[in-house]
């Protein structure tokens, strides 16, 4: 695949990749977005939408409904007797559902071996787990009526380097290892290797798969949220919550690389130092929680 059929991803959308080349035989091999994490999205949002249409949703994924229903009848949710997936439902809740769907089917989707030797596709899932914890519990003290979508920001804020591992694995090796050399966050070396990064690509796929705008626009400007007009006030919190994860040591394949909250998001969160504390240590605890649930190792 070539820089002309990146760009027709886009549908005719300009975007200056530099010297992009991706090589792939069909444009099938772009990572797909579940179906059934396309329909839950879609009904949650729905507001017309029933926990009967949910449900056929759910149970259209039998592997998937297994693993809600080992989630519904666990101690986090008092472990209750939950037999089948309109009780889970009722259990999890349809905002909860949302959450759960997109992380297990996003670890499905991300599943298998990295392509690249640098990329550790289980450190890239854990940092995604932390960046969406972090982002719903700012979105609950800022816009609590977002924070489920906020946290489908979160897990996805990175999915950019999926597609980078997946077509151009030998040149993202090369900058992974530079950045972690010279000691760069990982989109910096991007920036000046390609004149782009890994968040231009991610919103180039997530426009393809149809995601909502807000989603779209966190994955696009997480590193520069003060260019998104539009939907800032979500974006700069997975910003935010993307610093908190690396702070807690998810640091997605850059080990060692100290992050600080740039100044600009500090003063809009205006939060104390104790309360990022507290949701350092709330990701810990749920990473830690979710691998030995899903028993991902």
């Amino acid at each position: 695949m070539t820089l002309r059929i990146l760009n027709d991803w886009a549908d005719n959308r300009t975007v200056d990749l530099g010297t992009l080349r991706i090589k792939v035989q069909r444009s099938e091999n772009l990572p797909t977005l579940p179906e059934v994490v396309t329909k839950v999205l879609k009904l949650v949002e729905n507001p017309d939408a029933n926990l009967r249409e949910l449900e056929r949703a759910v149970e259209s994924d039998s592997a998937l409904t297994a693993k809600i229903l080992k989630v519904a009848n666990s101690p986090f949710y008092g472990g209750a007797s939950v037999a089948t997936a309109s009780r889970a439902i009722s259990v999890i809740g349809m905002s909860g559902m949302r959450t759960l769907v997109v992380s297990l089917s996003y670890r499905q989707m991300i599943g298998g071996g990295a392509t690249t030797g640098a990329f550790d596709k289980l450190e890239y899932w854990k940092h995604s787990l932390a960046t969406a914890t972090a982002a719903k519990i700012l979105a609950k003290m800022r816009i609590p009526a977002k924070a489920e979508e906020v946290y489908v920001a979160g897990m996805m804020h990175d999915v950019g380097m999926i597609v980078l591992d997946s077509f151009m694995p030998m040149q993202f090796d090369q900058v992974i290892m530079r950045a972690r050399d010279n000691g760069v966050p990982l989109h910096v070396a991007e920036q000046e290797e390609w004149e782009w990064d890994h968040s231009t690509v991610g919103g180039i796929l997530a426009e393809r798969w149809g995601i909502s705008k807000m989603v779209r626009h966190a994955i696009e400007y997480h590193h520069c949220p003060e260019d998104d007009g539009d939907y800032y006030d979500t974006t700069v919190l997975v910003s935010a919550a993307d610093v908190l994860a690396h702070q807690a040591g998810m640091t997605n394949n850059q080990p060692g690389l100290e992050a600080e909250m740039p100044p600009a998001i500090a003063s809009h969160l205006a939060l104390p130092d104790d309360q990022y504390a507290a949701i350092r240590d709330v990701i810990v605890q749920e990473v830690s929680r979710a691998q030995m649930l899903f028993a991902i190792d």
